[in-house]
């Protein structure tokens, strides 16, 4: 029974990394969660992802329920992407891995 327990752990952490990882989701949540931004203030946020990287990873947090996209008409077409209340959820997390990761930074770098 222990065993069982240990891979359904194993299962949801691979899950969470499969979601937020690879070199951008994390990176476009992060962003996300000061405020909602359009596609090119995204894309400025994080420096030297593509237009079509971008657009695919911010399709697959969107399946995924992480973020919103919204389209809005007014004297011009623009997209507005902004986290979900269940994409808000991994705050937290995020606030949890930046801590780390200066942390760790600090180790490496001396």
């Amino acid at each position: 029974m222990r065993n069982k327990q240990k891979q359904i752990q194993l299962r949801d952490v691979q899950d969470v990394i499969d979601i937020i990882g690879g070199r951008w989701r994390g990176a476009i949540l992060a962003s996300l969660c000061d405020k909602e931004k359009r596609f090119n203030e995204l894309k400025r946020d994080l420096g030297n992802i593509t237009p079509r990287t971008l657009t695919k990873e911010l399709k697959y947090l969107e399946l995924n329920k992480l973020i919103n996209r919204e389209v809005e008409t007014r004297s011009t077409l623009s997209v507005v992407y902004s986290l979900t209340k269940h994409g808000r959820s991994l705050e937290p997390l995020i606030d949890s891995i930046v801590s780390w990761g200066q942390r760790h930074r600090k180790i490496v770098l001396g």
